[in-house]
């Protein structure tokens, strides 16, 4: 029965009391008895609405989802360009990633901060000893150590004066070098040579030209011209070798919906292209109703078909989040955020939604996401009243999943562990590099959202089955996979808004290890209300 029925219901129950006891009294009906009447009528309709928790029953198939082996639920790592942290600091954030296990992360630089002009010979004058390039390799150094392939990258050309608080340290403006010009693929070229080969830094695997070339704020917006430099760029690593040990990444695009700058990269730059990428801050609405899965379904499509070796090639979305304008209550994000902020980064809800936008990427047969970002110290608010670097007067780019600066700012409970990086962490921990999604056929209800992967190391077979409750209702599901042929120990974890443990770091533990599970004959997940559950057979429960 329909909740409009059930008003009807009661309503029409009421009305009818009314004449008959003014016939008998003169129309003296007590009020009492009239809230009495309805409320006992309301109250025979309750048990009728009483949610009972919708009934699901999957089954997993055999179909690999992607021909590439997983990348990764990675993240978006910038060097910390503004502040220098304390090691304190820096020990806080590696503890944390360590847990976490990225195993992708796109890192970004501009080429002013390690390159400072031309001597009289022409030849570029580097300063890789900076402090900026310090942080850089203590970055890299972690990505090394722990095995997580960086995505390296310039934000934009050296002409661009986008982002820059410093105009003093910025000796390369003088030059004029815009995204045509040669002179910055050799600039890159050093860089990577510096880094890969004479710093030995082979974590480094792929080079992205131009964050978000399409959109204005890059200086670019113009895809012949964006096209020049990557073609530019991909000789000059031709010429060195370097092609062989890094490949270049695109388009980067963001803010469009059809994406139609994959399609000319696809088409025009395929050759050059050794893994595409998009960006998408999507609406919470477009997250919810698996608008998403279907998008990205259509652009790995148009890379398989269109490209000859698309199939074979990597294709991941090197930036994800929630749409910034968010403002909740119509406040900007405090401490100290800016206006690109977001503002959901505190509540229970964003870690729902990051992990359905995980699964849709991974459903859609993508490779591998970036959550945008890591941590709030690490960009600050393009505002011409700045008074970087003193913070008294610096507005932060609030999306991490905690702040390295919040001691600094006055605010040290900010430095907490916020209620996203629950989810992330698990399901980084839970589909590691290498693993394979497996198709979960049939249809689903509106919010649900299922995610399986296999995983093959050192002989053994483990599997990982994730059950997104994206809506406000309980459901209980049940996943079979019949390729299991022998009983299971499952390690379960849970993330509602009242049932997320975590031990006395913060860090996610298992709310349960349940023994002896036959994934064939099936397990049954239930969810009361919007949540994450994340099962898996691999140990991941161990530090």
């Amino acid at each position: 029965m329909t909740n409009a029925a059930q008003r009807g219901s009661c309503g029409g129950e009421s009305s009818r009391l009314t004449p008959r006891a003014s016939r008998r009294s003169s129309g003296l009906v007590p009020r009492a008895f009239l809230a009495a009447g309805c409320l006992a009528a309301f109250a025979a309709c309750v048990p009728l609405v009483a949610a009972e928790p919708e009934q699901v029953t999957l089954t997993v198939g055999t179909r690999m989802l992607s021909d590439v082996p997983w990348k990764g639920f990675g993240v978006q790592w910038s060097p910390y360009p503004w502040f220098e942290l304390t090691e304190s600091d820096w020990q806080r954030v590696e503890t944390r990633l360590a847990f976490m296990k990225p195993p992708i992360a796109r890192v970004m630089t501009r080429a002013y901060k390690y390159c400072e002009g031309f001597d009289q010979a022409g030849k570029p004058i580097y300063a890789w000893d900076n402090p900026r390039m310090k942080r850089m390799e203590r970055l890299l150094d972690f990505c090394q150590k722990h095995d997580v392939e960086v995505i390296l990258g310039e934000w934009d050309d050296p002409n661009s004066q986008e982002d820059r608080q410093d105009p003093a340290a910025d000796k390369l403006k003088k030059y004029g070098i815009e995204e045509i010009d040669s002179r910055w693929s050799v600039i890159i070229c050093d860089m990577l040579e510096h880094f890969v080969v004479e710093k030995k830094y082979t974590c480094i695997k792929w080079f992205n030209l131009i964050n978000e070339p399409n959109g204005n704020w890059s200086a670019c917006a113009d895809f012949d011209r964006w096209k020049h430099g990557m073609l530019n760029l991909s000789a000059e690593m031709a010429r060195r070798g370097l092609d062989k040990k890094v490949g270049l990444i695109g388009p980067d695009a963001n803010a469009q919906k059809d994406y139609w700058w994959l399609d000319l990269q696809v088409l025009q730059l395929g050759r050059q292209t050794a893994m595409y990428d998009l960006h998408e801050y999507a609406k919470k609405e477009d997250v919810e109703s698996g608008h998403l899965e279907r998008l990205f379904t259509l652009k790995r499509d148009f890379v398989n078909r269109y490209d000859s070796g698309g199939k074979k090639k990597p294709f991941v979305m090197g930036e994800i989040g929630l749409v910034s304008g968010l403002q909740k209550d119509g406040r900007t994000v405090q401490p100290k955020g800016g206006r690109d902020s977001q503002p959901y980064i505190y509540d229970f809800e964003y870690g729902v939604w990051m992990a359905d936008y995980n699964a849709q990427v991974a459903r859609a047969g993508m490779d591998g996401t970036c959550a945008w970002s890591v941590d709030d110290a690490m960009h600050i608010q393009k505002n011409p009243a700045s008074t970087w670097p003193a913070l008294d007067n610096v507005e932060l780019k609030k999306w991490g999943f905690w702040n390295s600066l919040a001691e600094e700012i006055g605010h040290p409970e900010d430095a907490a562990l916020r209620p996203w990086f629950y989810t992330w962490a698990v399901m980084s921990r839970a589909y590691p590099k290498g693993c394979r999604m497996v198709e979960i056929p049939g249809c689903l209800p509106p919010g649900l959202r299922p995610l399986a992967a296999r995983y093959e190391k050192d002989g053994a077979v483990h599997w990982s089955l994730t059950v997104i409750n994206d809506a406000d209702k309980p459901r209980t599901v049940t996943i079979k996979v019949p390729d299991v042929k022998w009983k299971s120990t499952l390690h379960r974890y849970h993330y509602f808004k009242e049932d997320r443990p975590v031990d006395a770091d913060g860090f996610p533990v298992p709310k349960a290890v349940d023994a002896d599970v036959d994934l064939a004959a099936g397990i049954t997940f239930s969810l009361p209300s919007r949540g994450v559950i994340v099962a898996t057979t691999i140990p991941i429960g161990q530090k």
